[in-house]
């Protein structure tokens, strides 16, 4: 066992894991699900495609009450807009829960983001900001290094520079 960044006491242990992502732009979550995707061994990616999808998921009801089918997710990473909702309100969400609150949380910025944004992201519990590039070849590029740091590194999804 040993801290990640964010002072979470993770195993060193290599498990399976399982990423919720939580995008609205379906480009951009196939970019991502095929970055882990290529990983071999690195796990599994479901995608929620909005806010309400993700908290769903997140608590198994509905569709999502079969665990063997919808694994919960070892990492969520999350676009700062999704379909009119906000990243951020989901991050504060999930950190008011007591069951999920240990999941670790990285949001996907726009390039665009203010500093502002990205010290309340930060500050609300997220453990890694990544900008999202505006040109897609930069874009595929960064989602592939960080498919590739999680995957090298499941338990610190904040430690890489992607």
């Amino acid at each position: 066992m040993r801290n990640n960044c964010k002072g979470v006491e993770v195993s060193l242990k290599a498990q399976p894991q399982h990423f919720l992502l939580v995008e609205n732009d379906p480009h951009e979550a196939a970019l991502l699900a095929n970055a882990f995707v290529a990983i071999p061994e690195c796990g599994t990616v479901s995608v929620a495609r909005n806010v309400s999808e993700a908290k769903a998921y997140l608590i198994g009801a509905g569709v999502y009450a079969d665990r063997k089918k919808f694994l919960p997710p070892s990492t969520i990473l999350s676009s700062y807009n999704v379909d009119g909702d906000s990243g951020v309100d989901l991050l504060a969400w999930v950190k008011s829960d007591p069951k999920l609150r240990k999941i670790p949380f990285v949001l996907l910025a726009p390039a665009s983001a203010s500093p502002v944004e990205i010290a309340e992201a930060k500050r609300t519990g997220s453990v890694r900001v990544a900008r999202k590039p505006q040109n897609p070849v930069d874009l595929k590029k960064m989602l592939e290094r960080l498919a590739e740091a999680m995957c090298s590194d499941p338990g610190d999804p904040c430690h890489a520079d992607f």
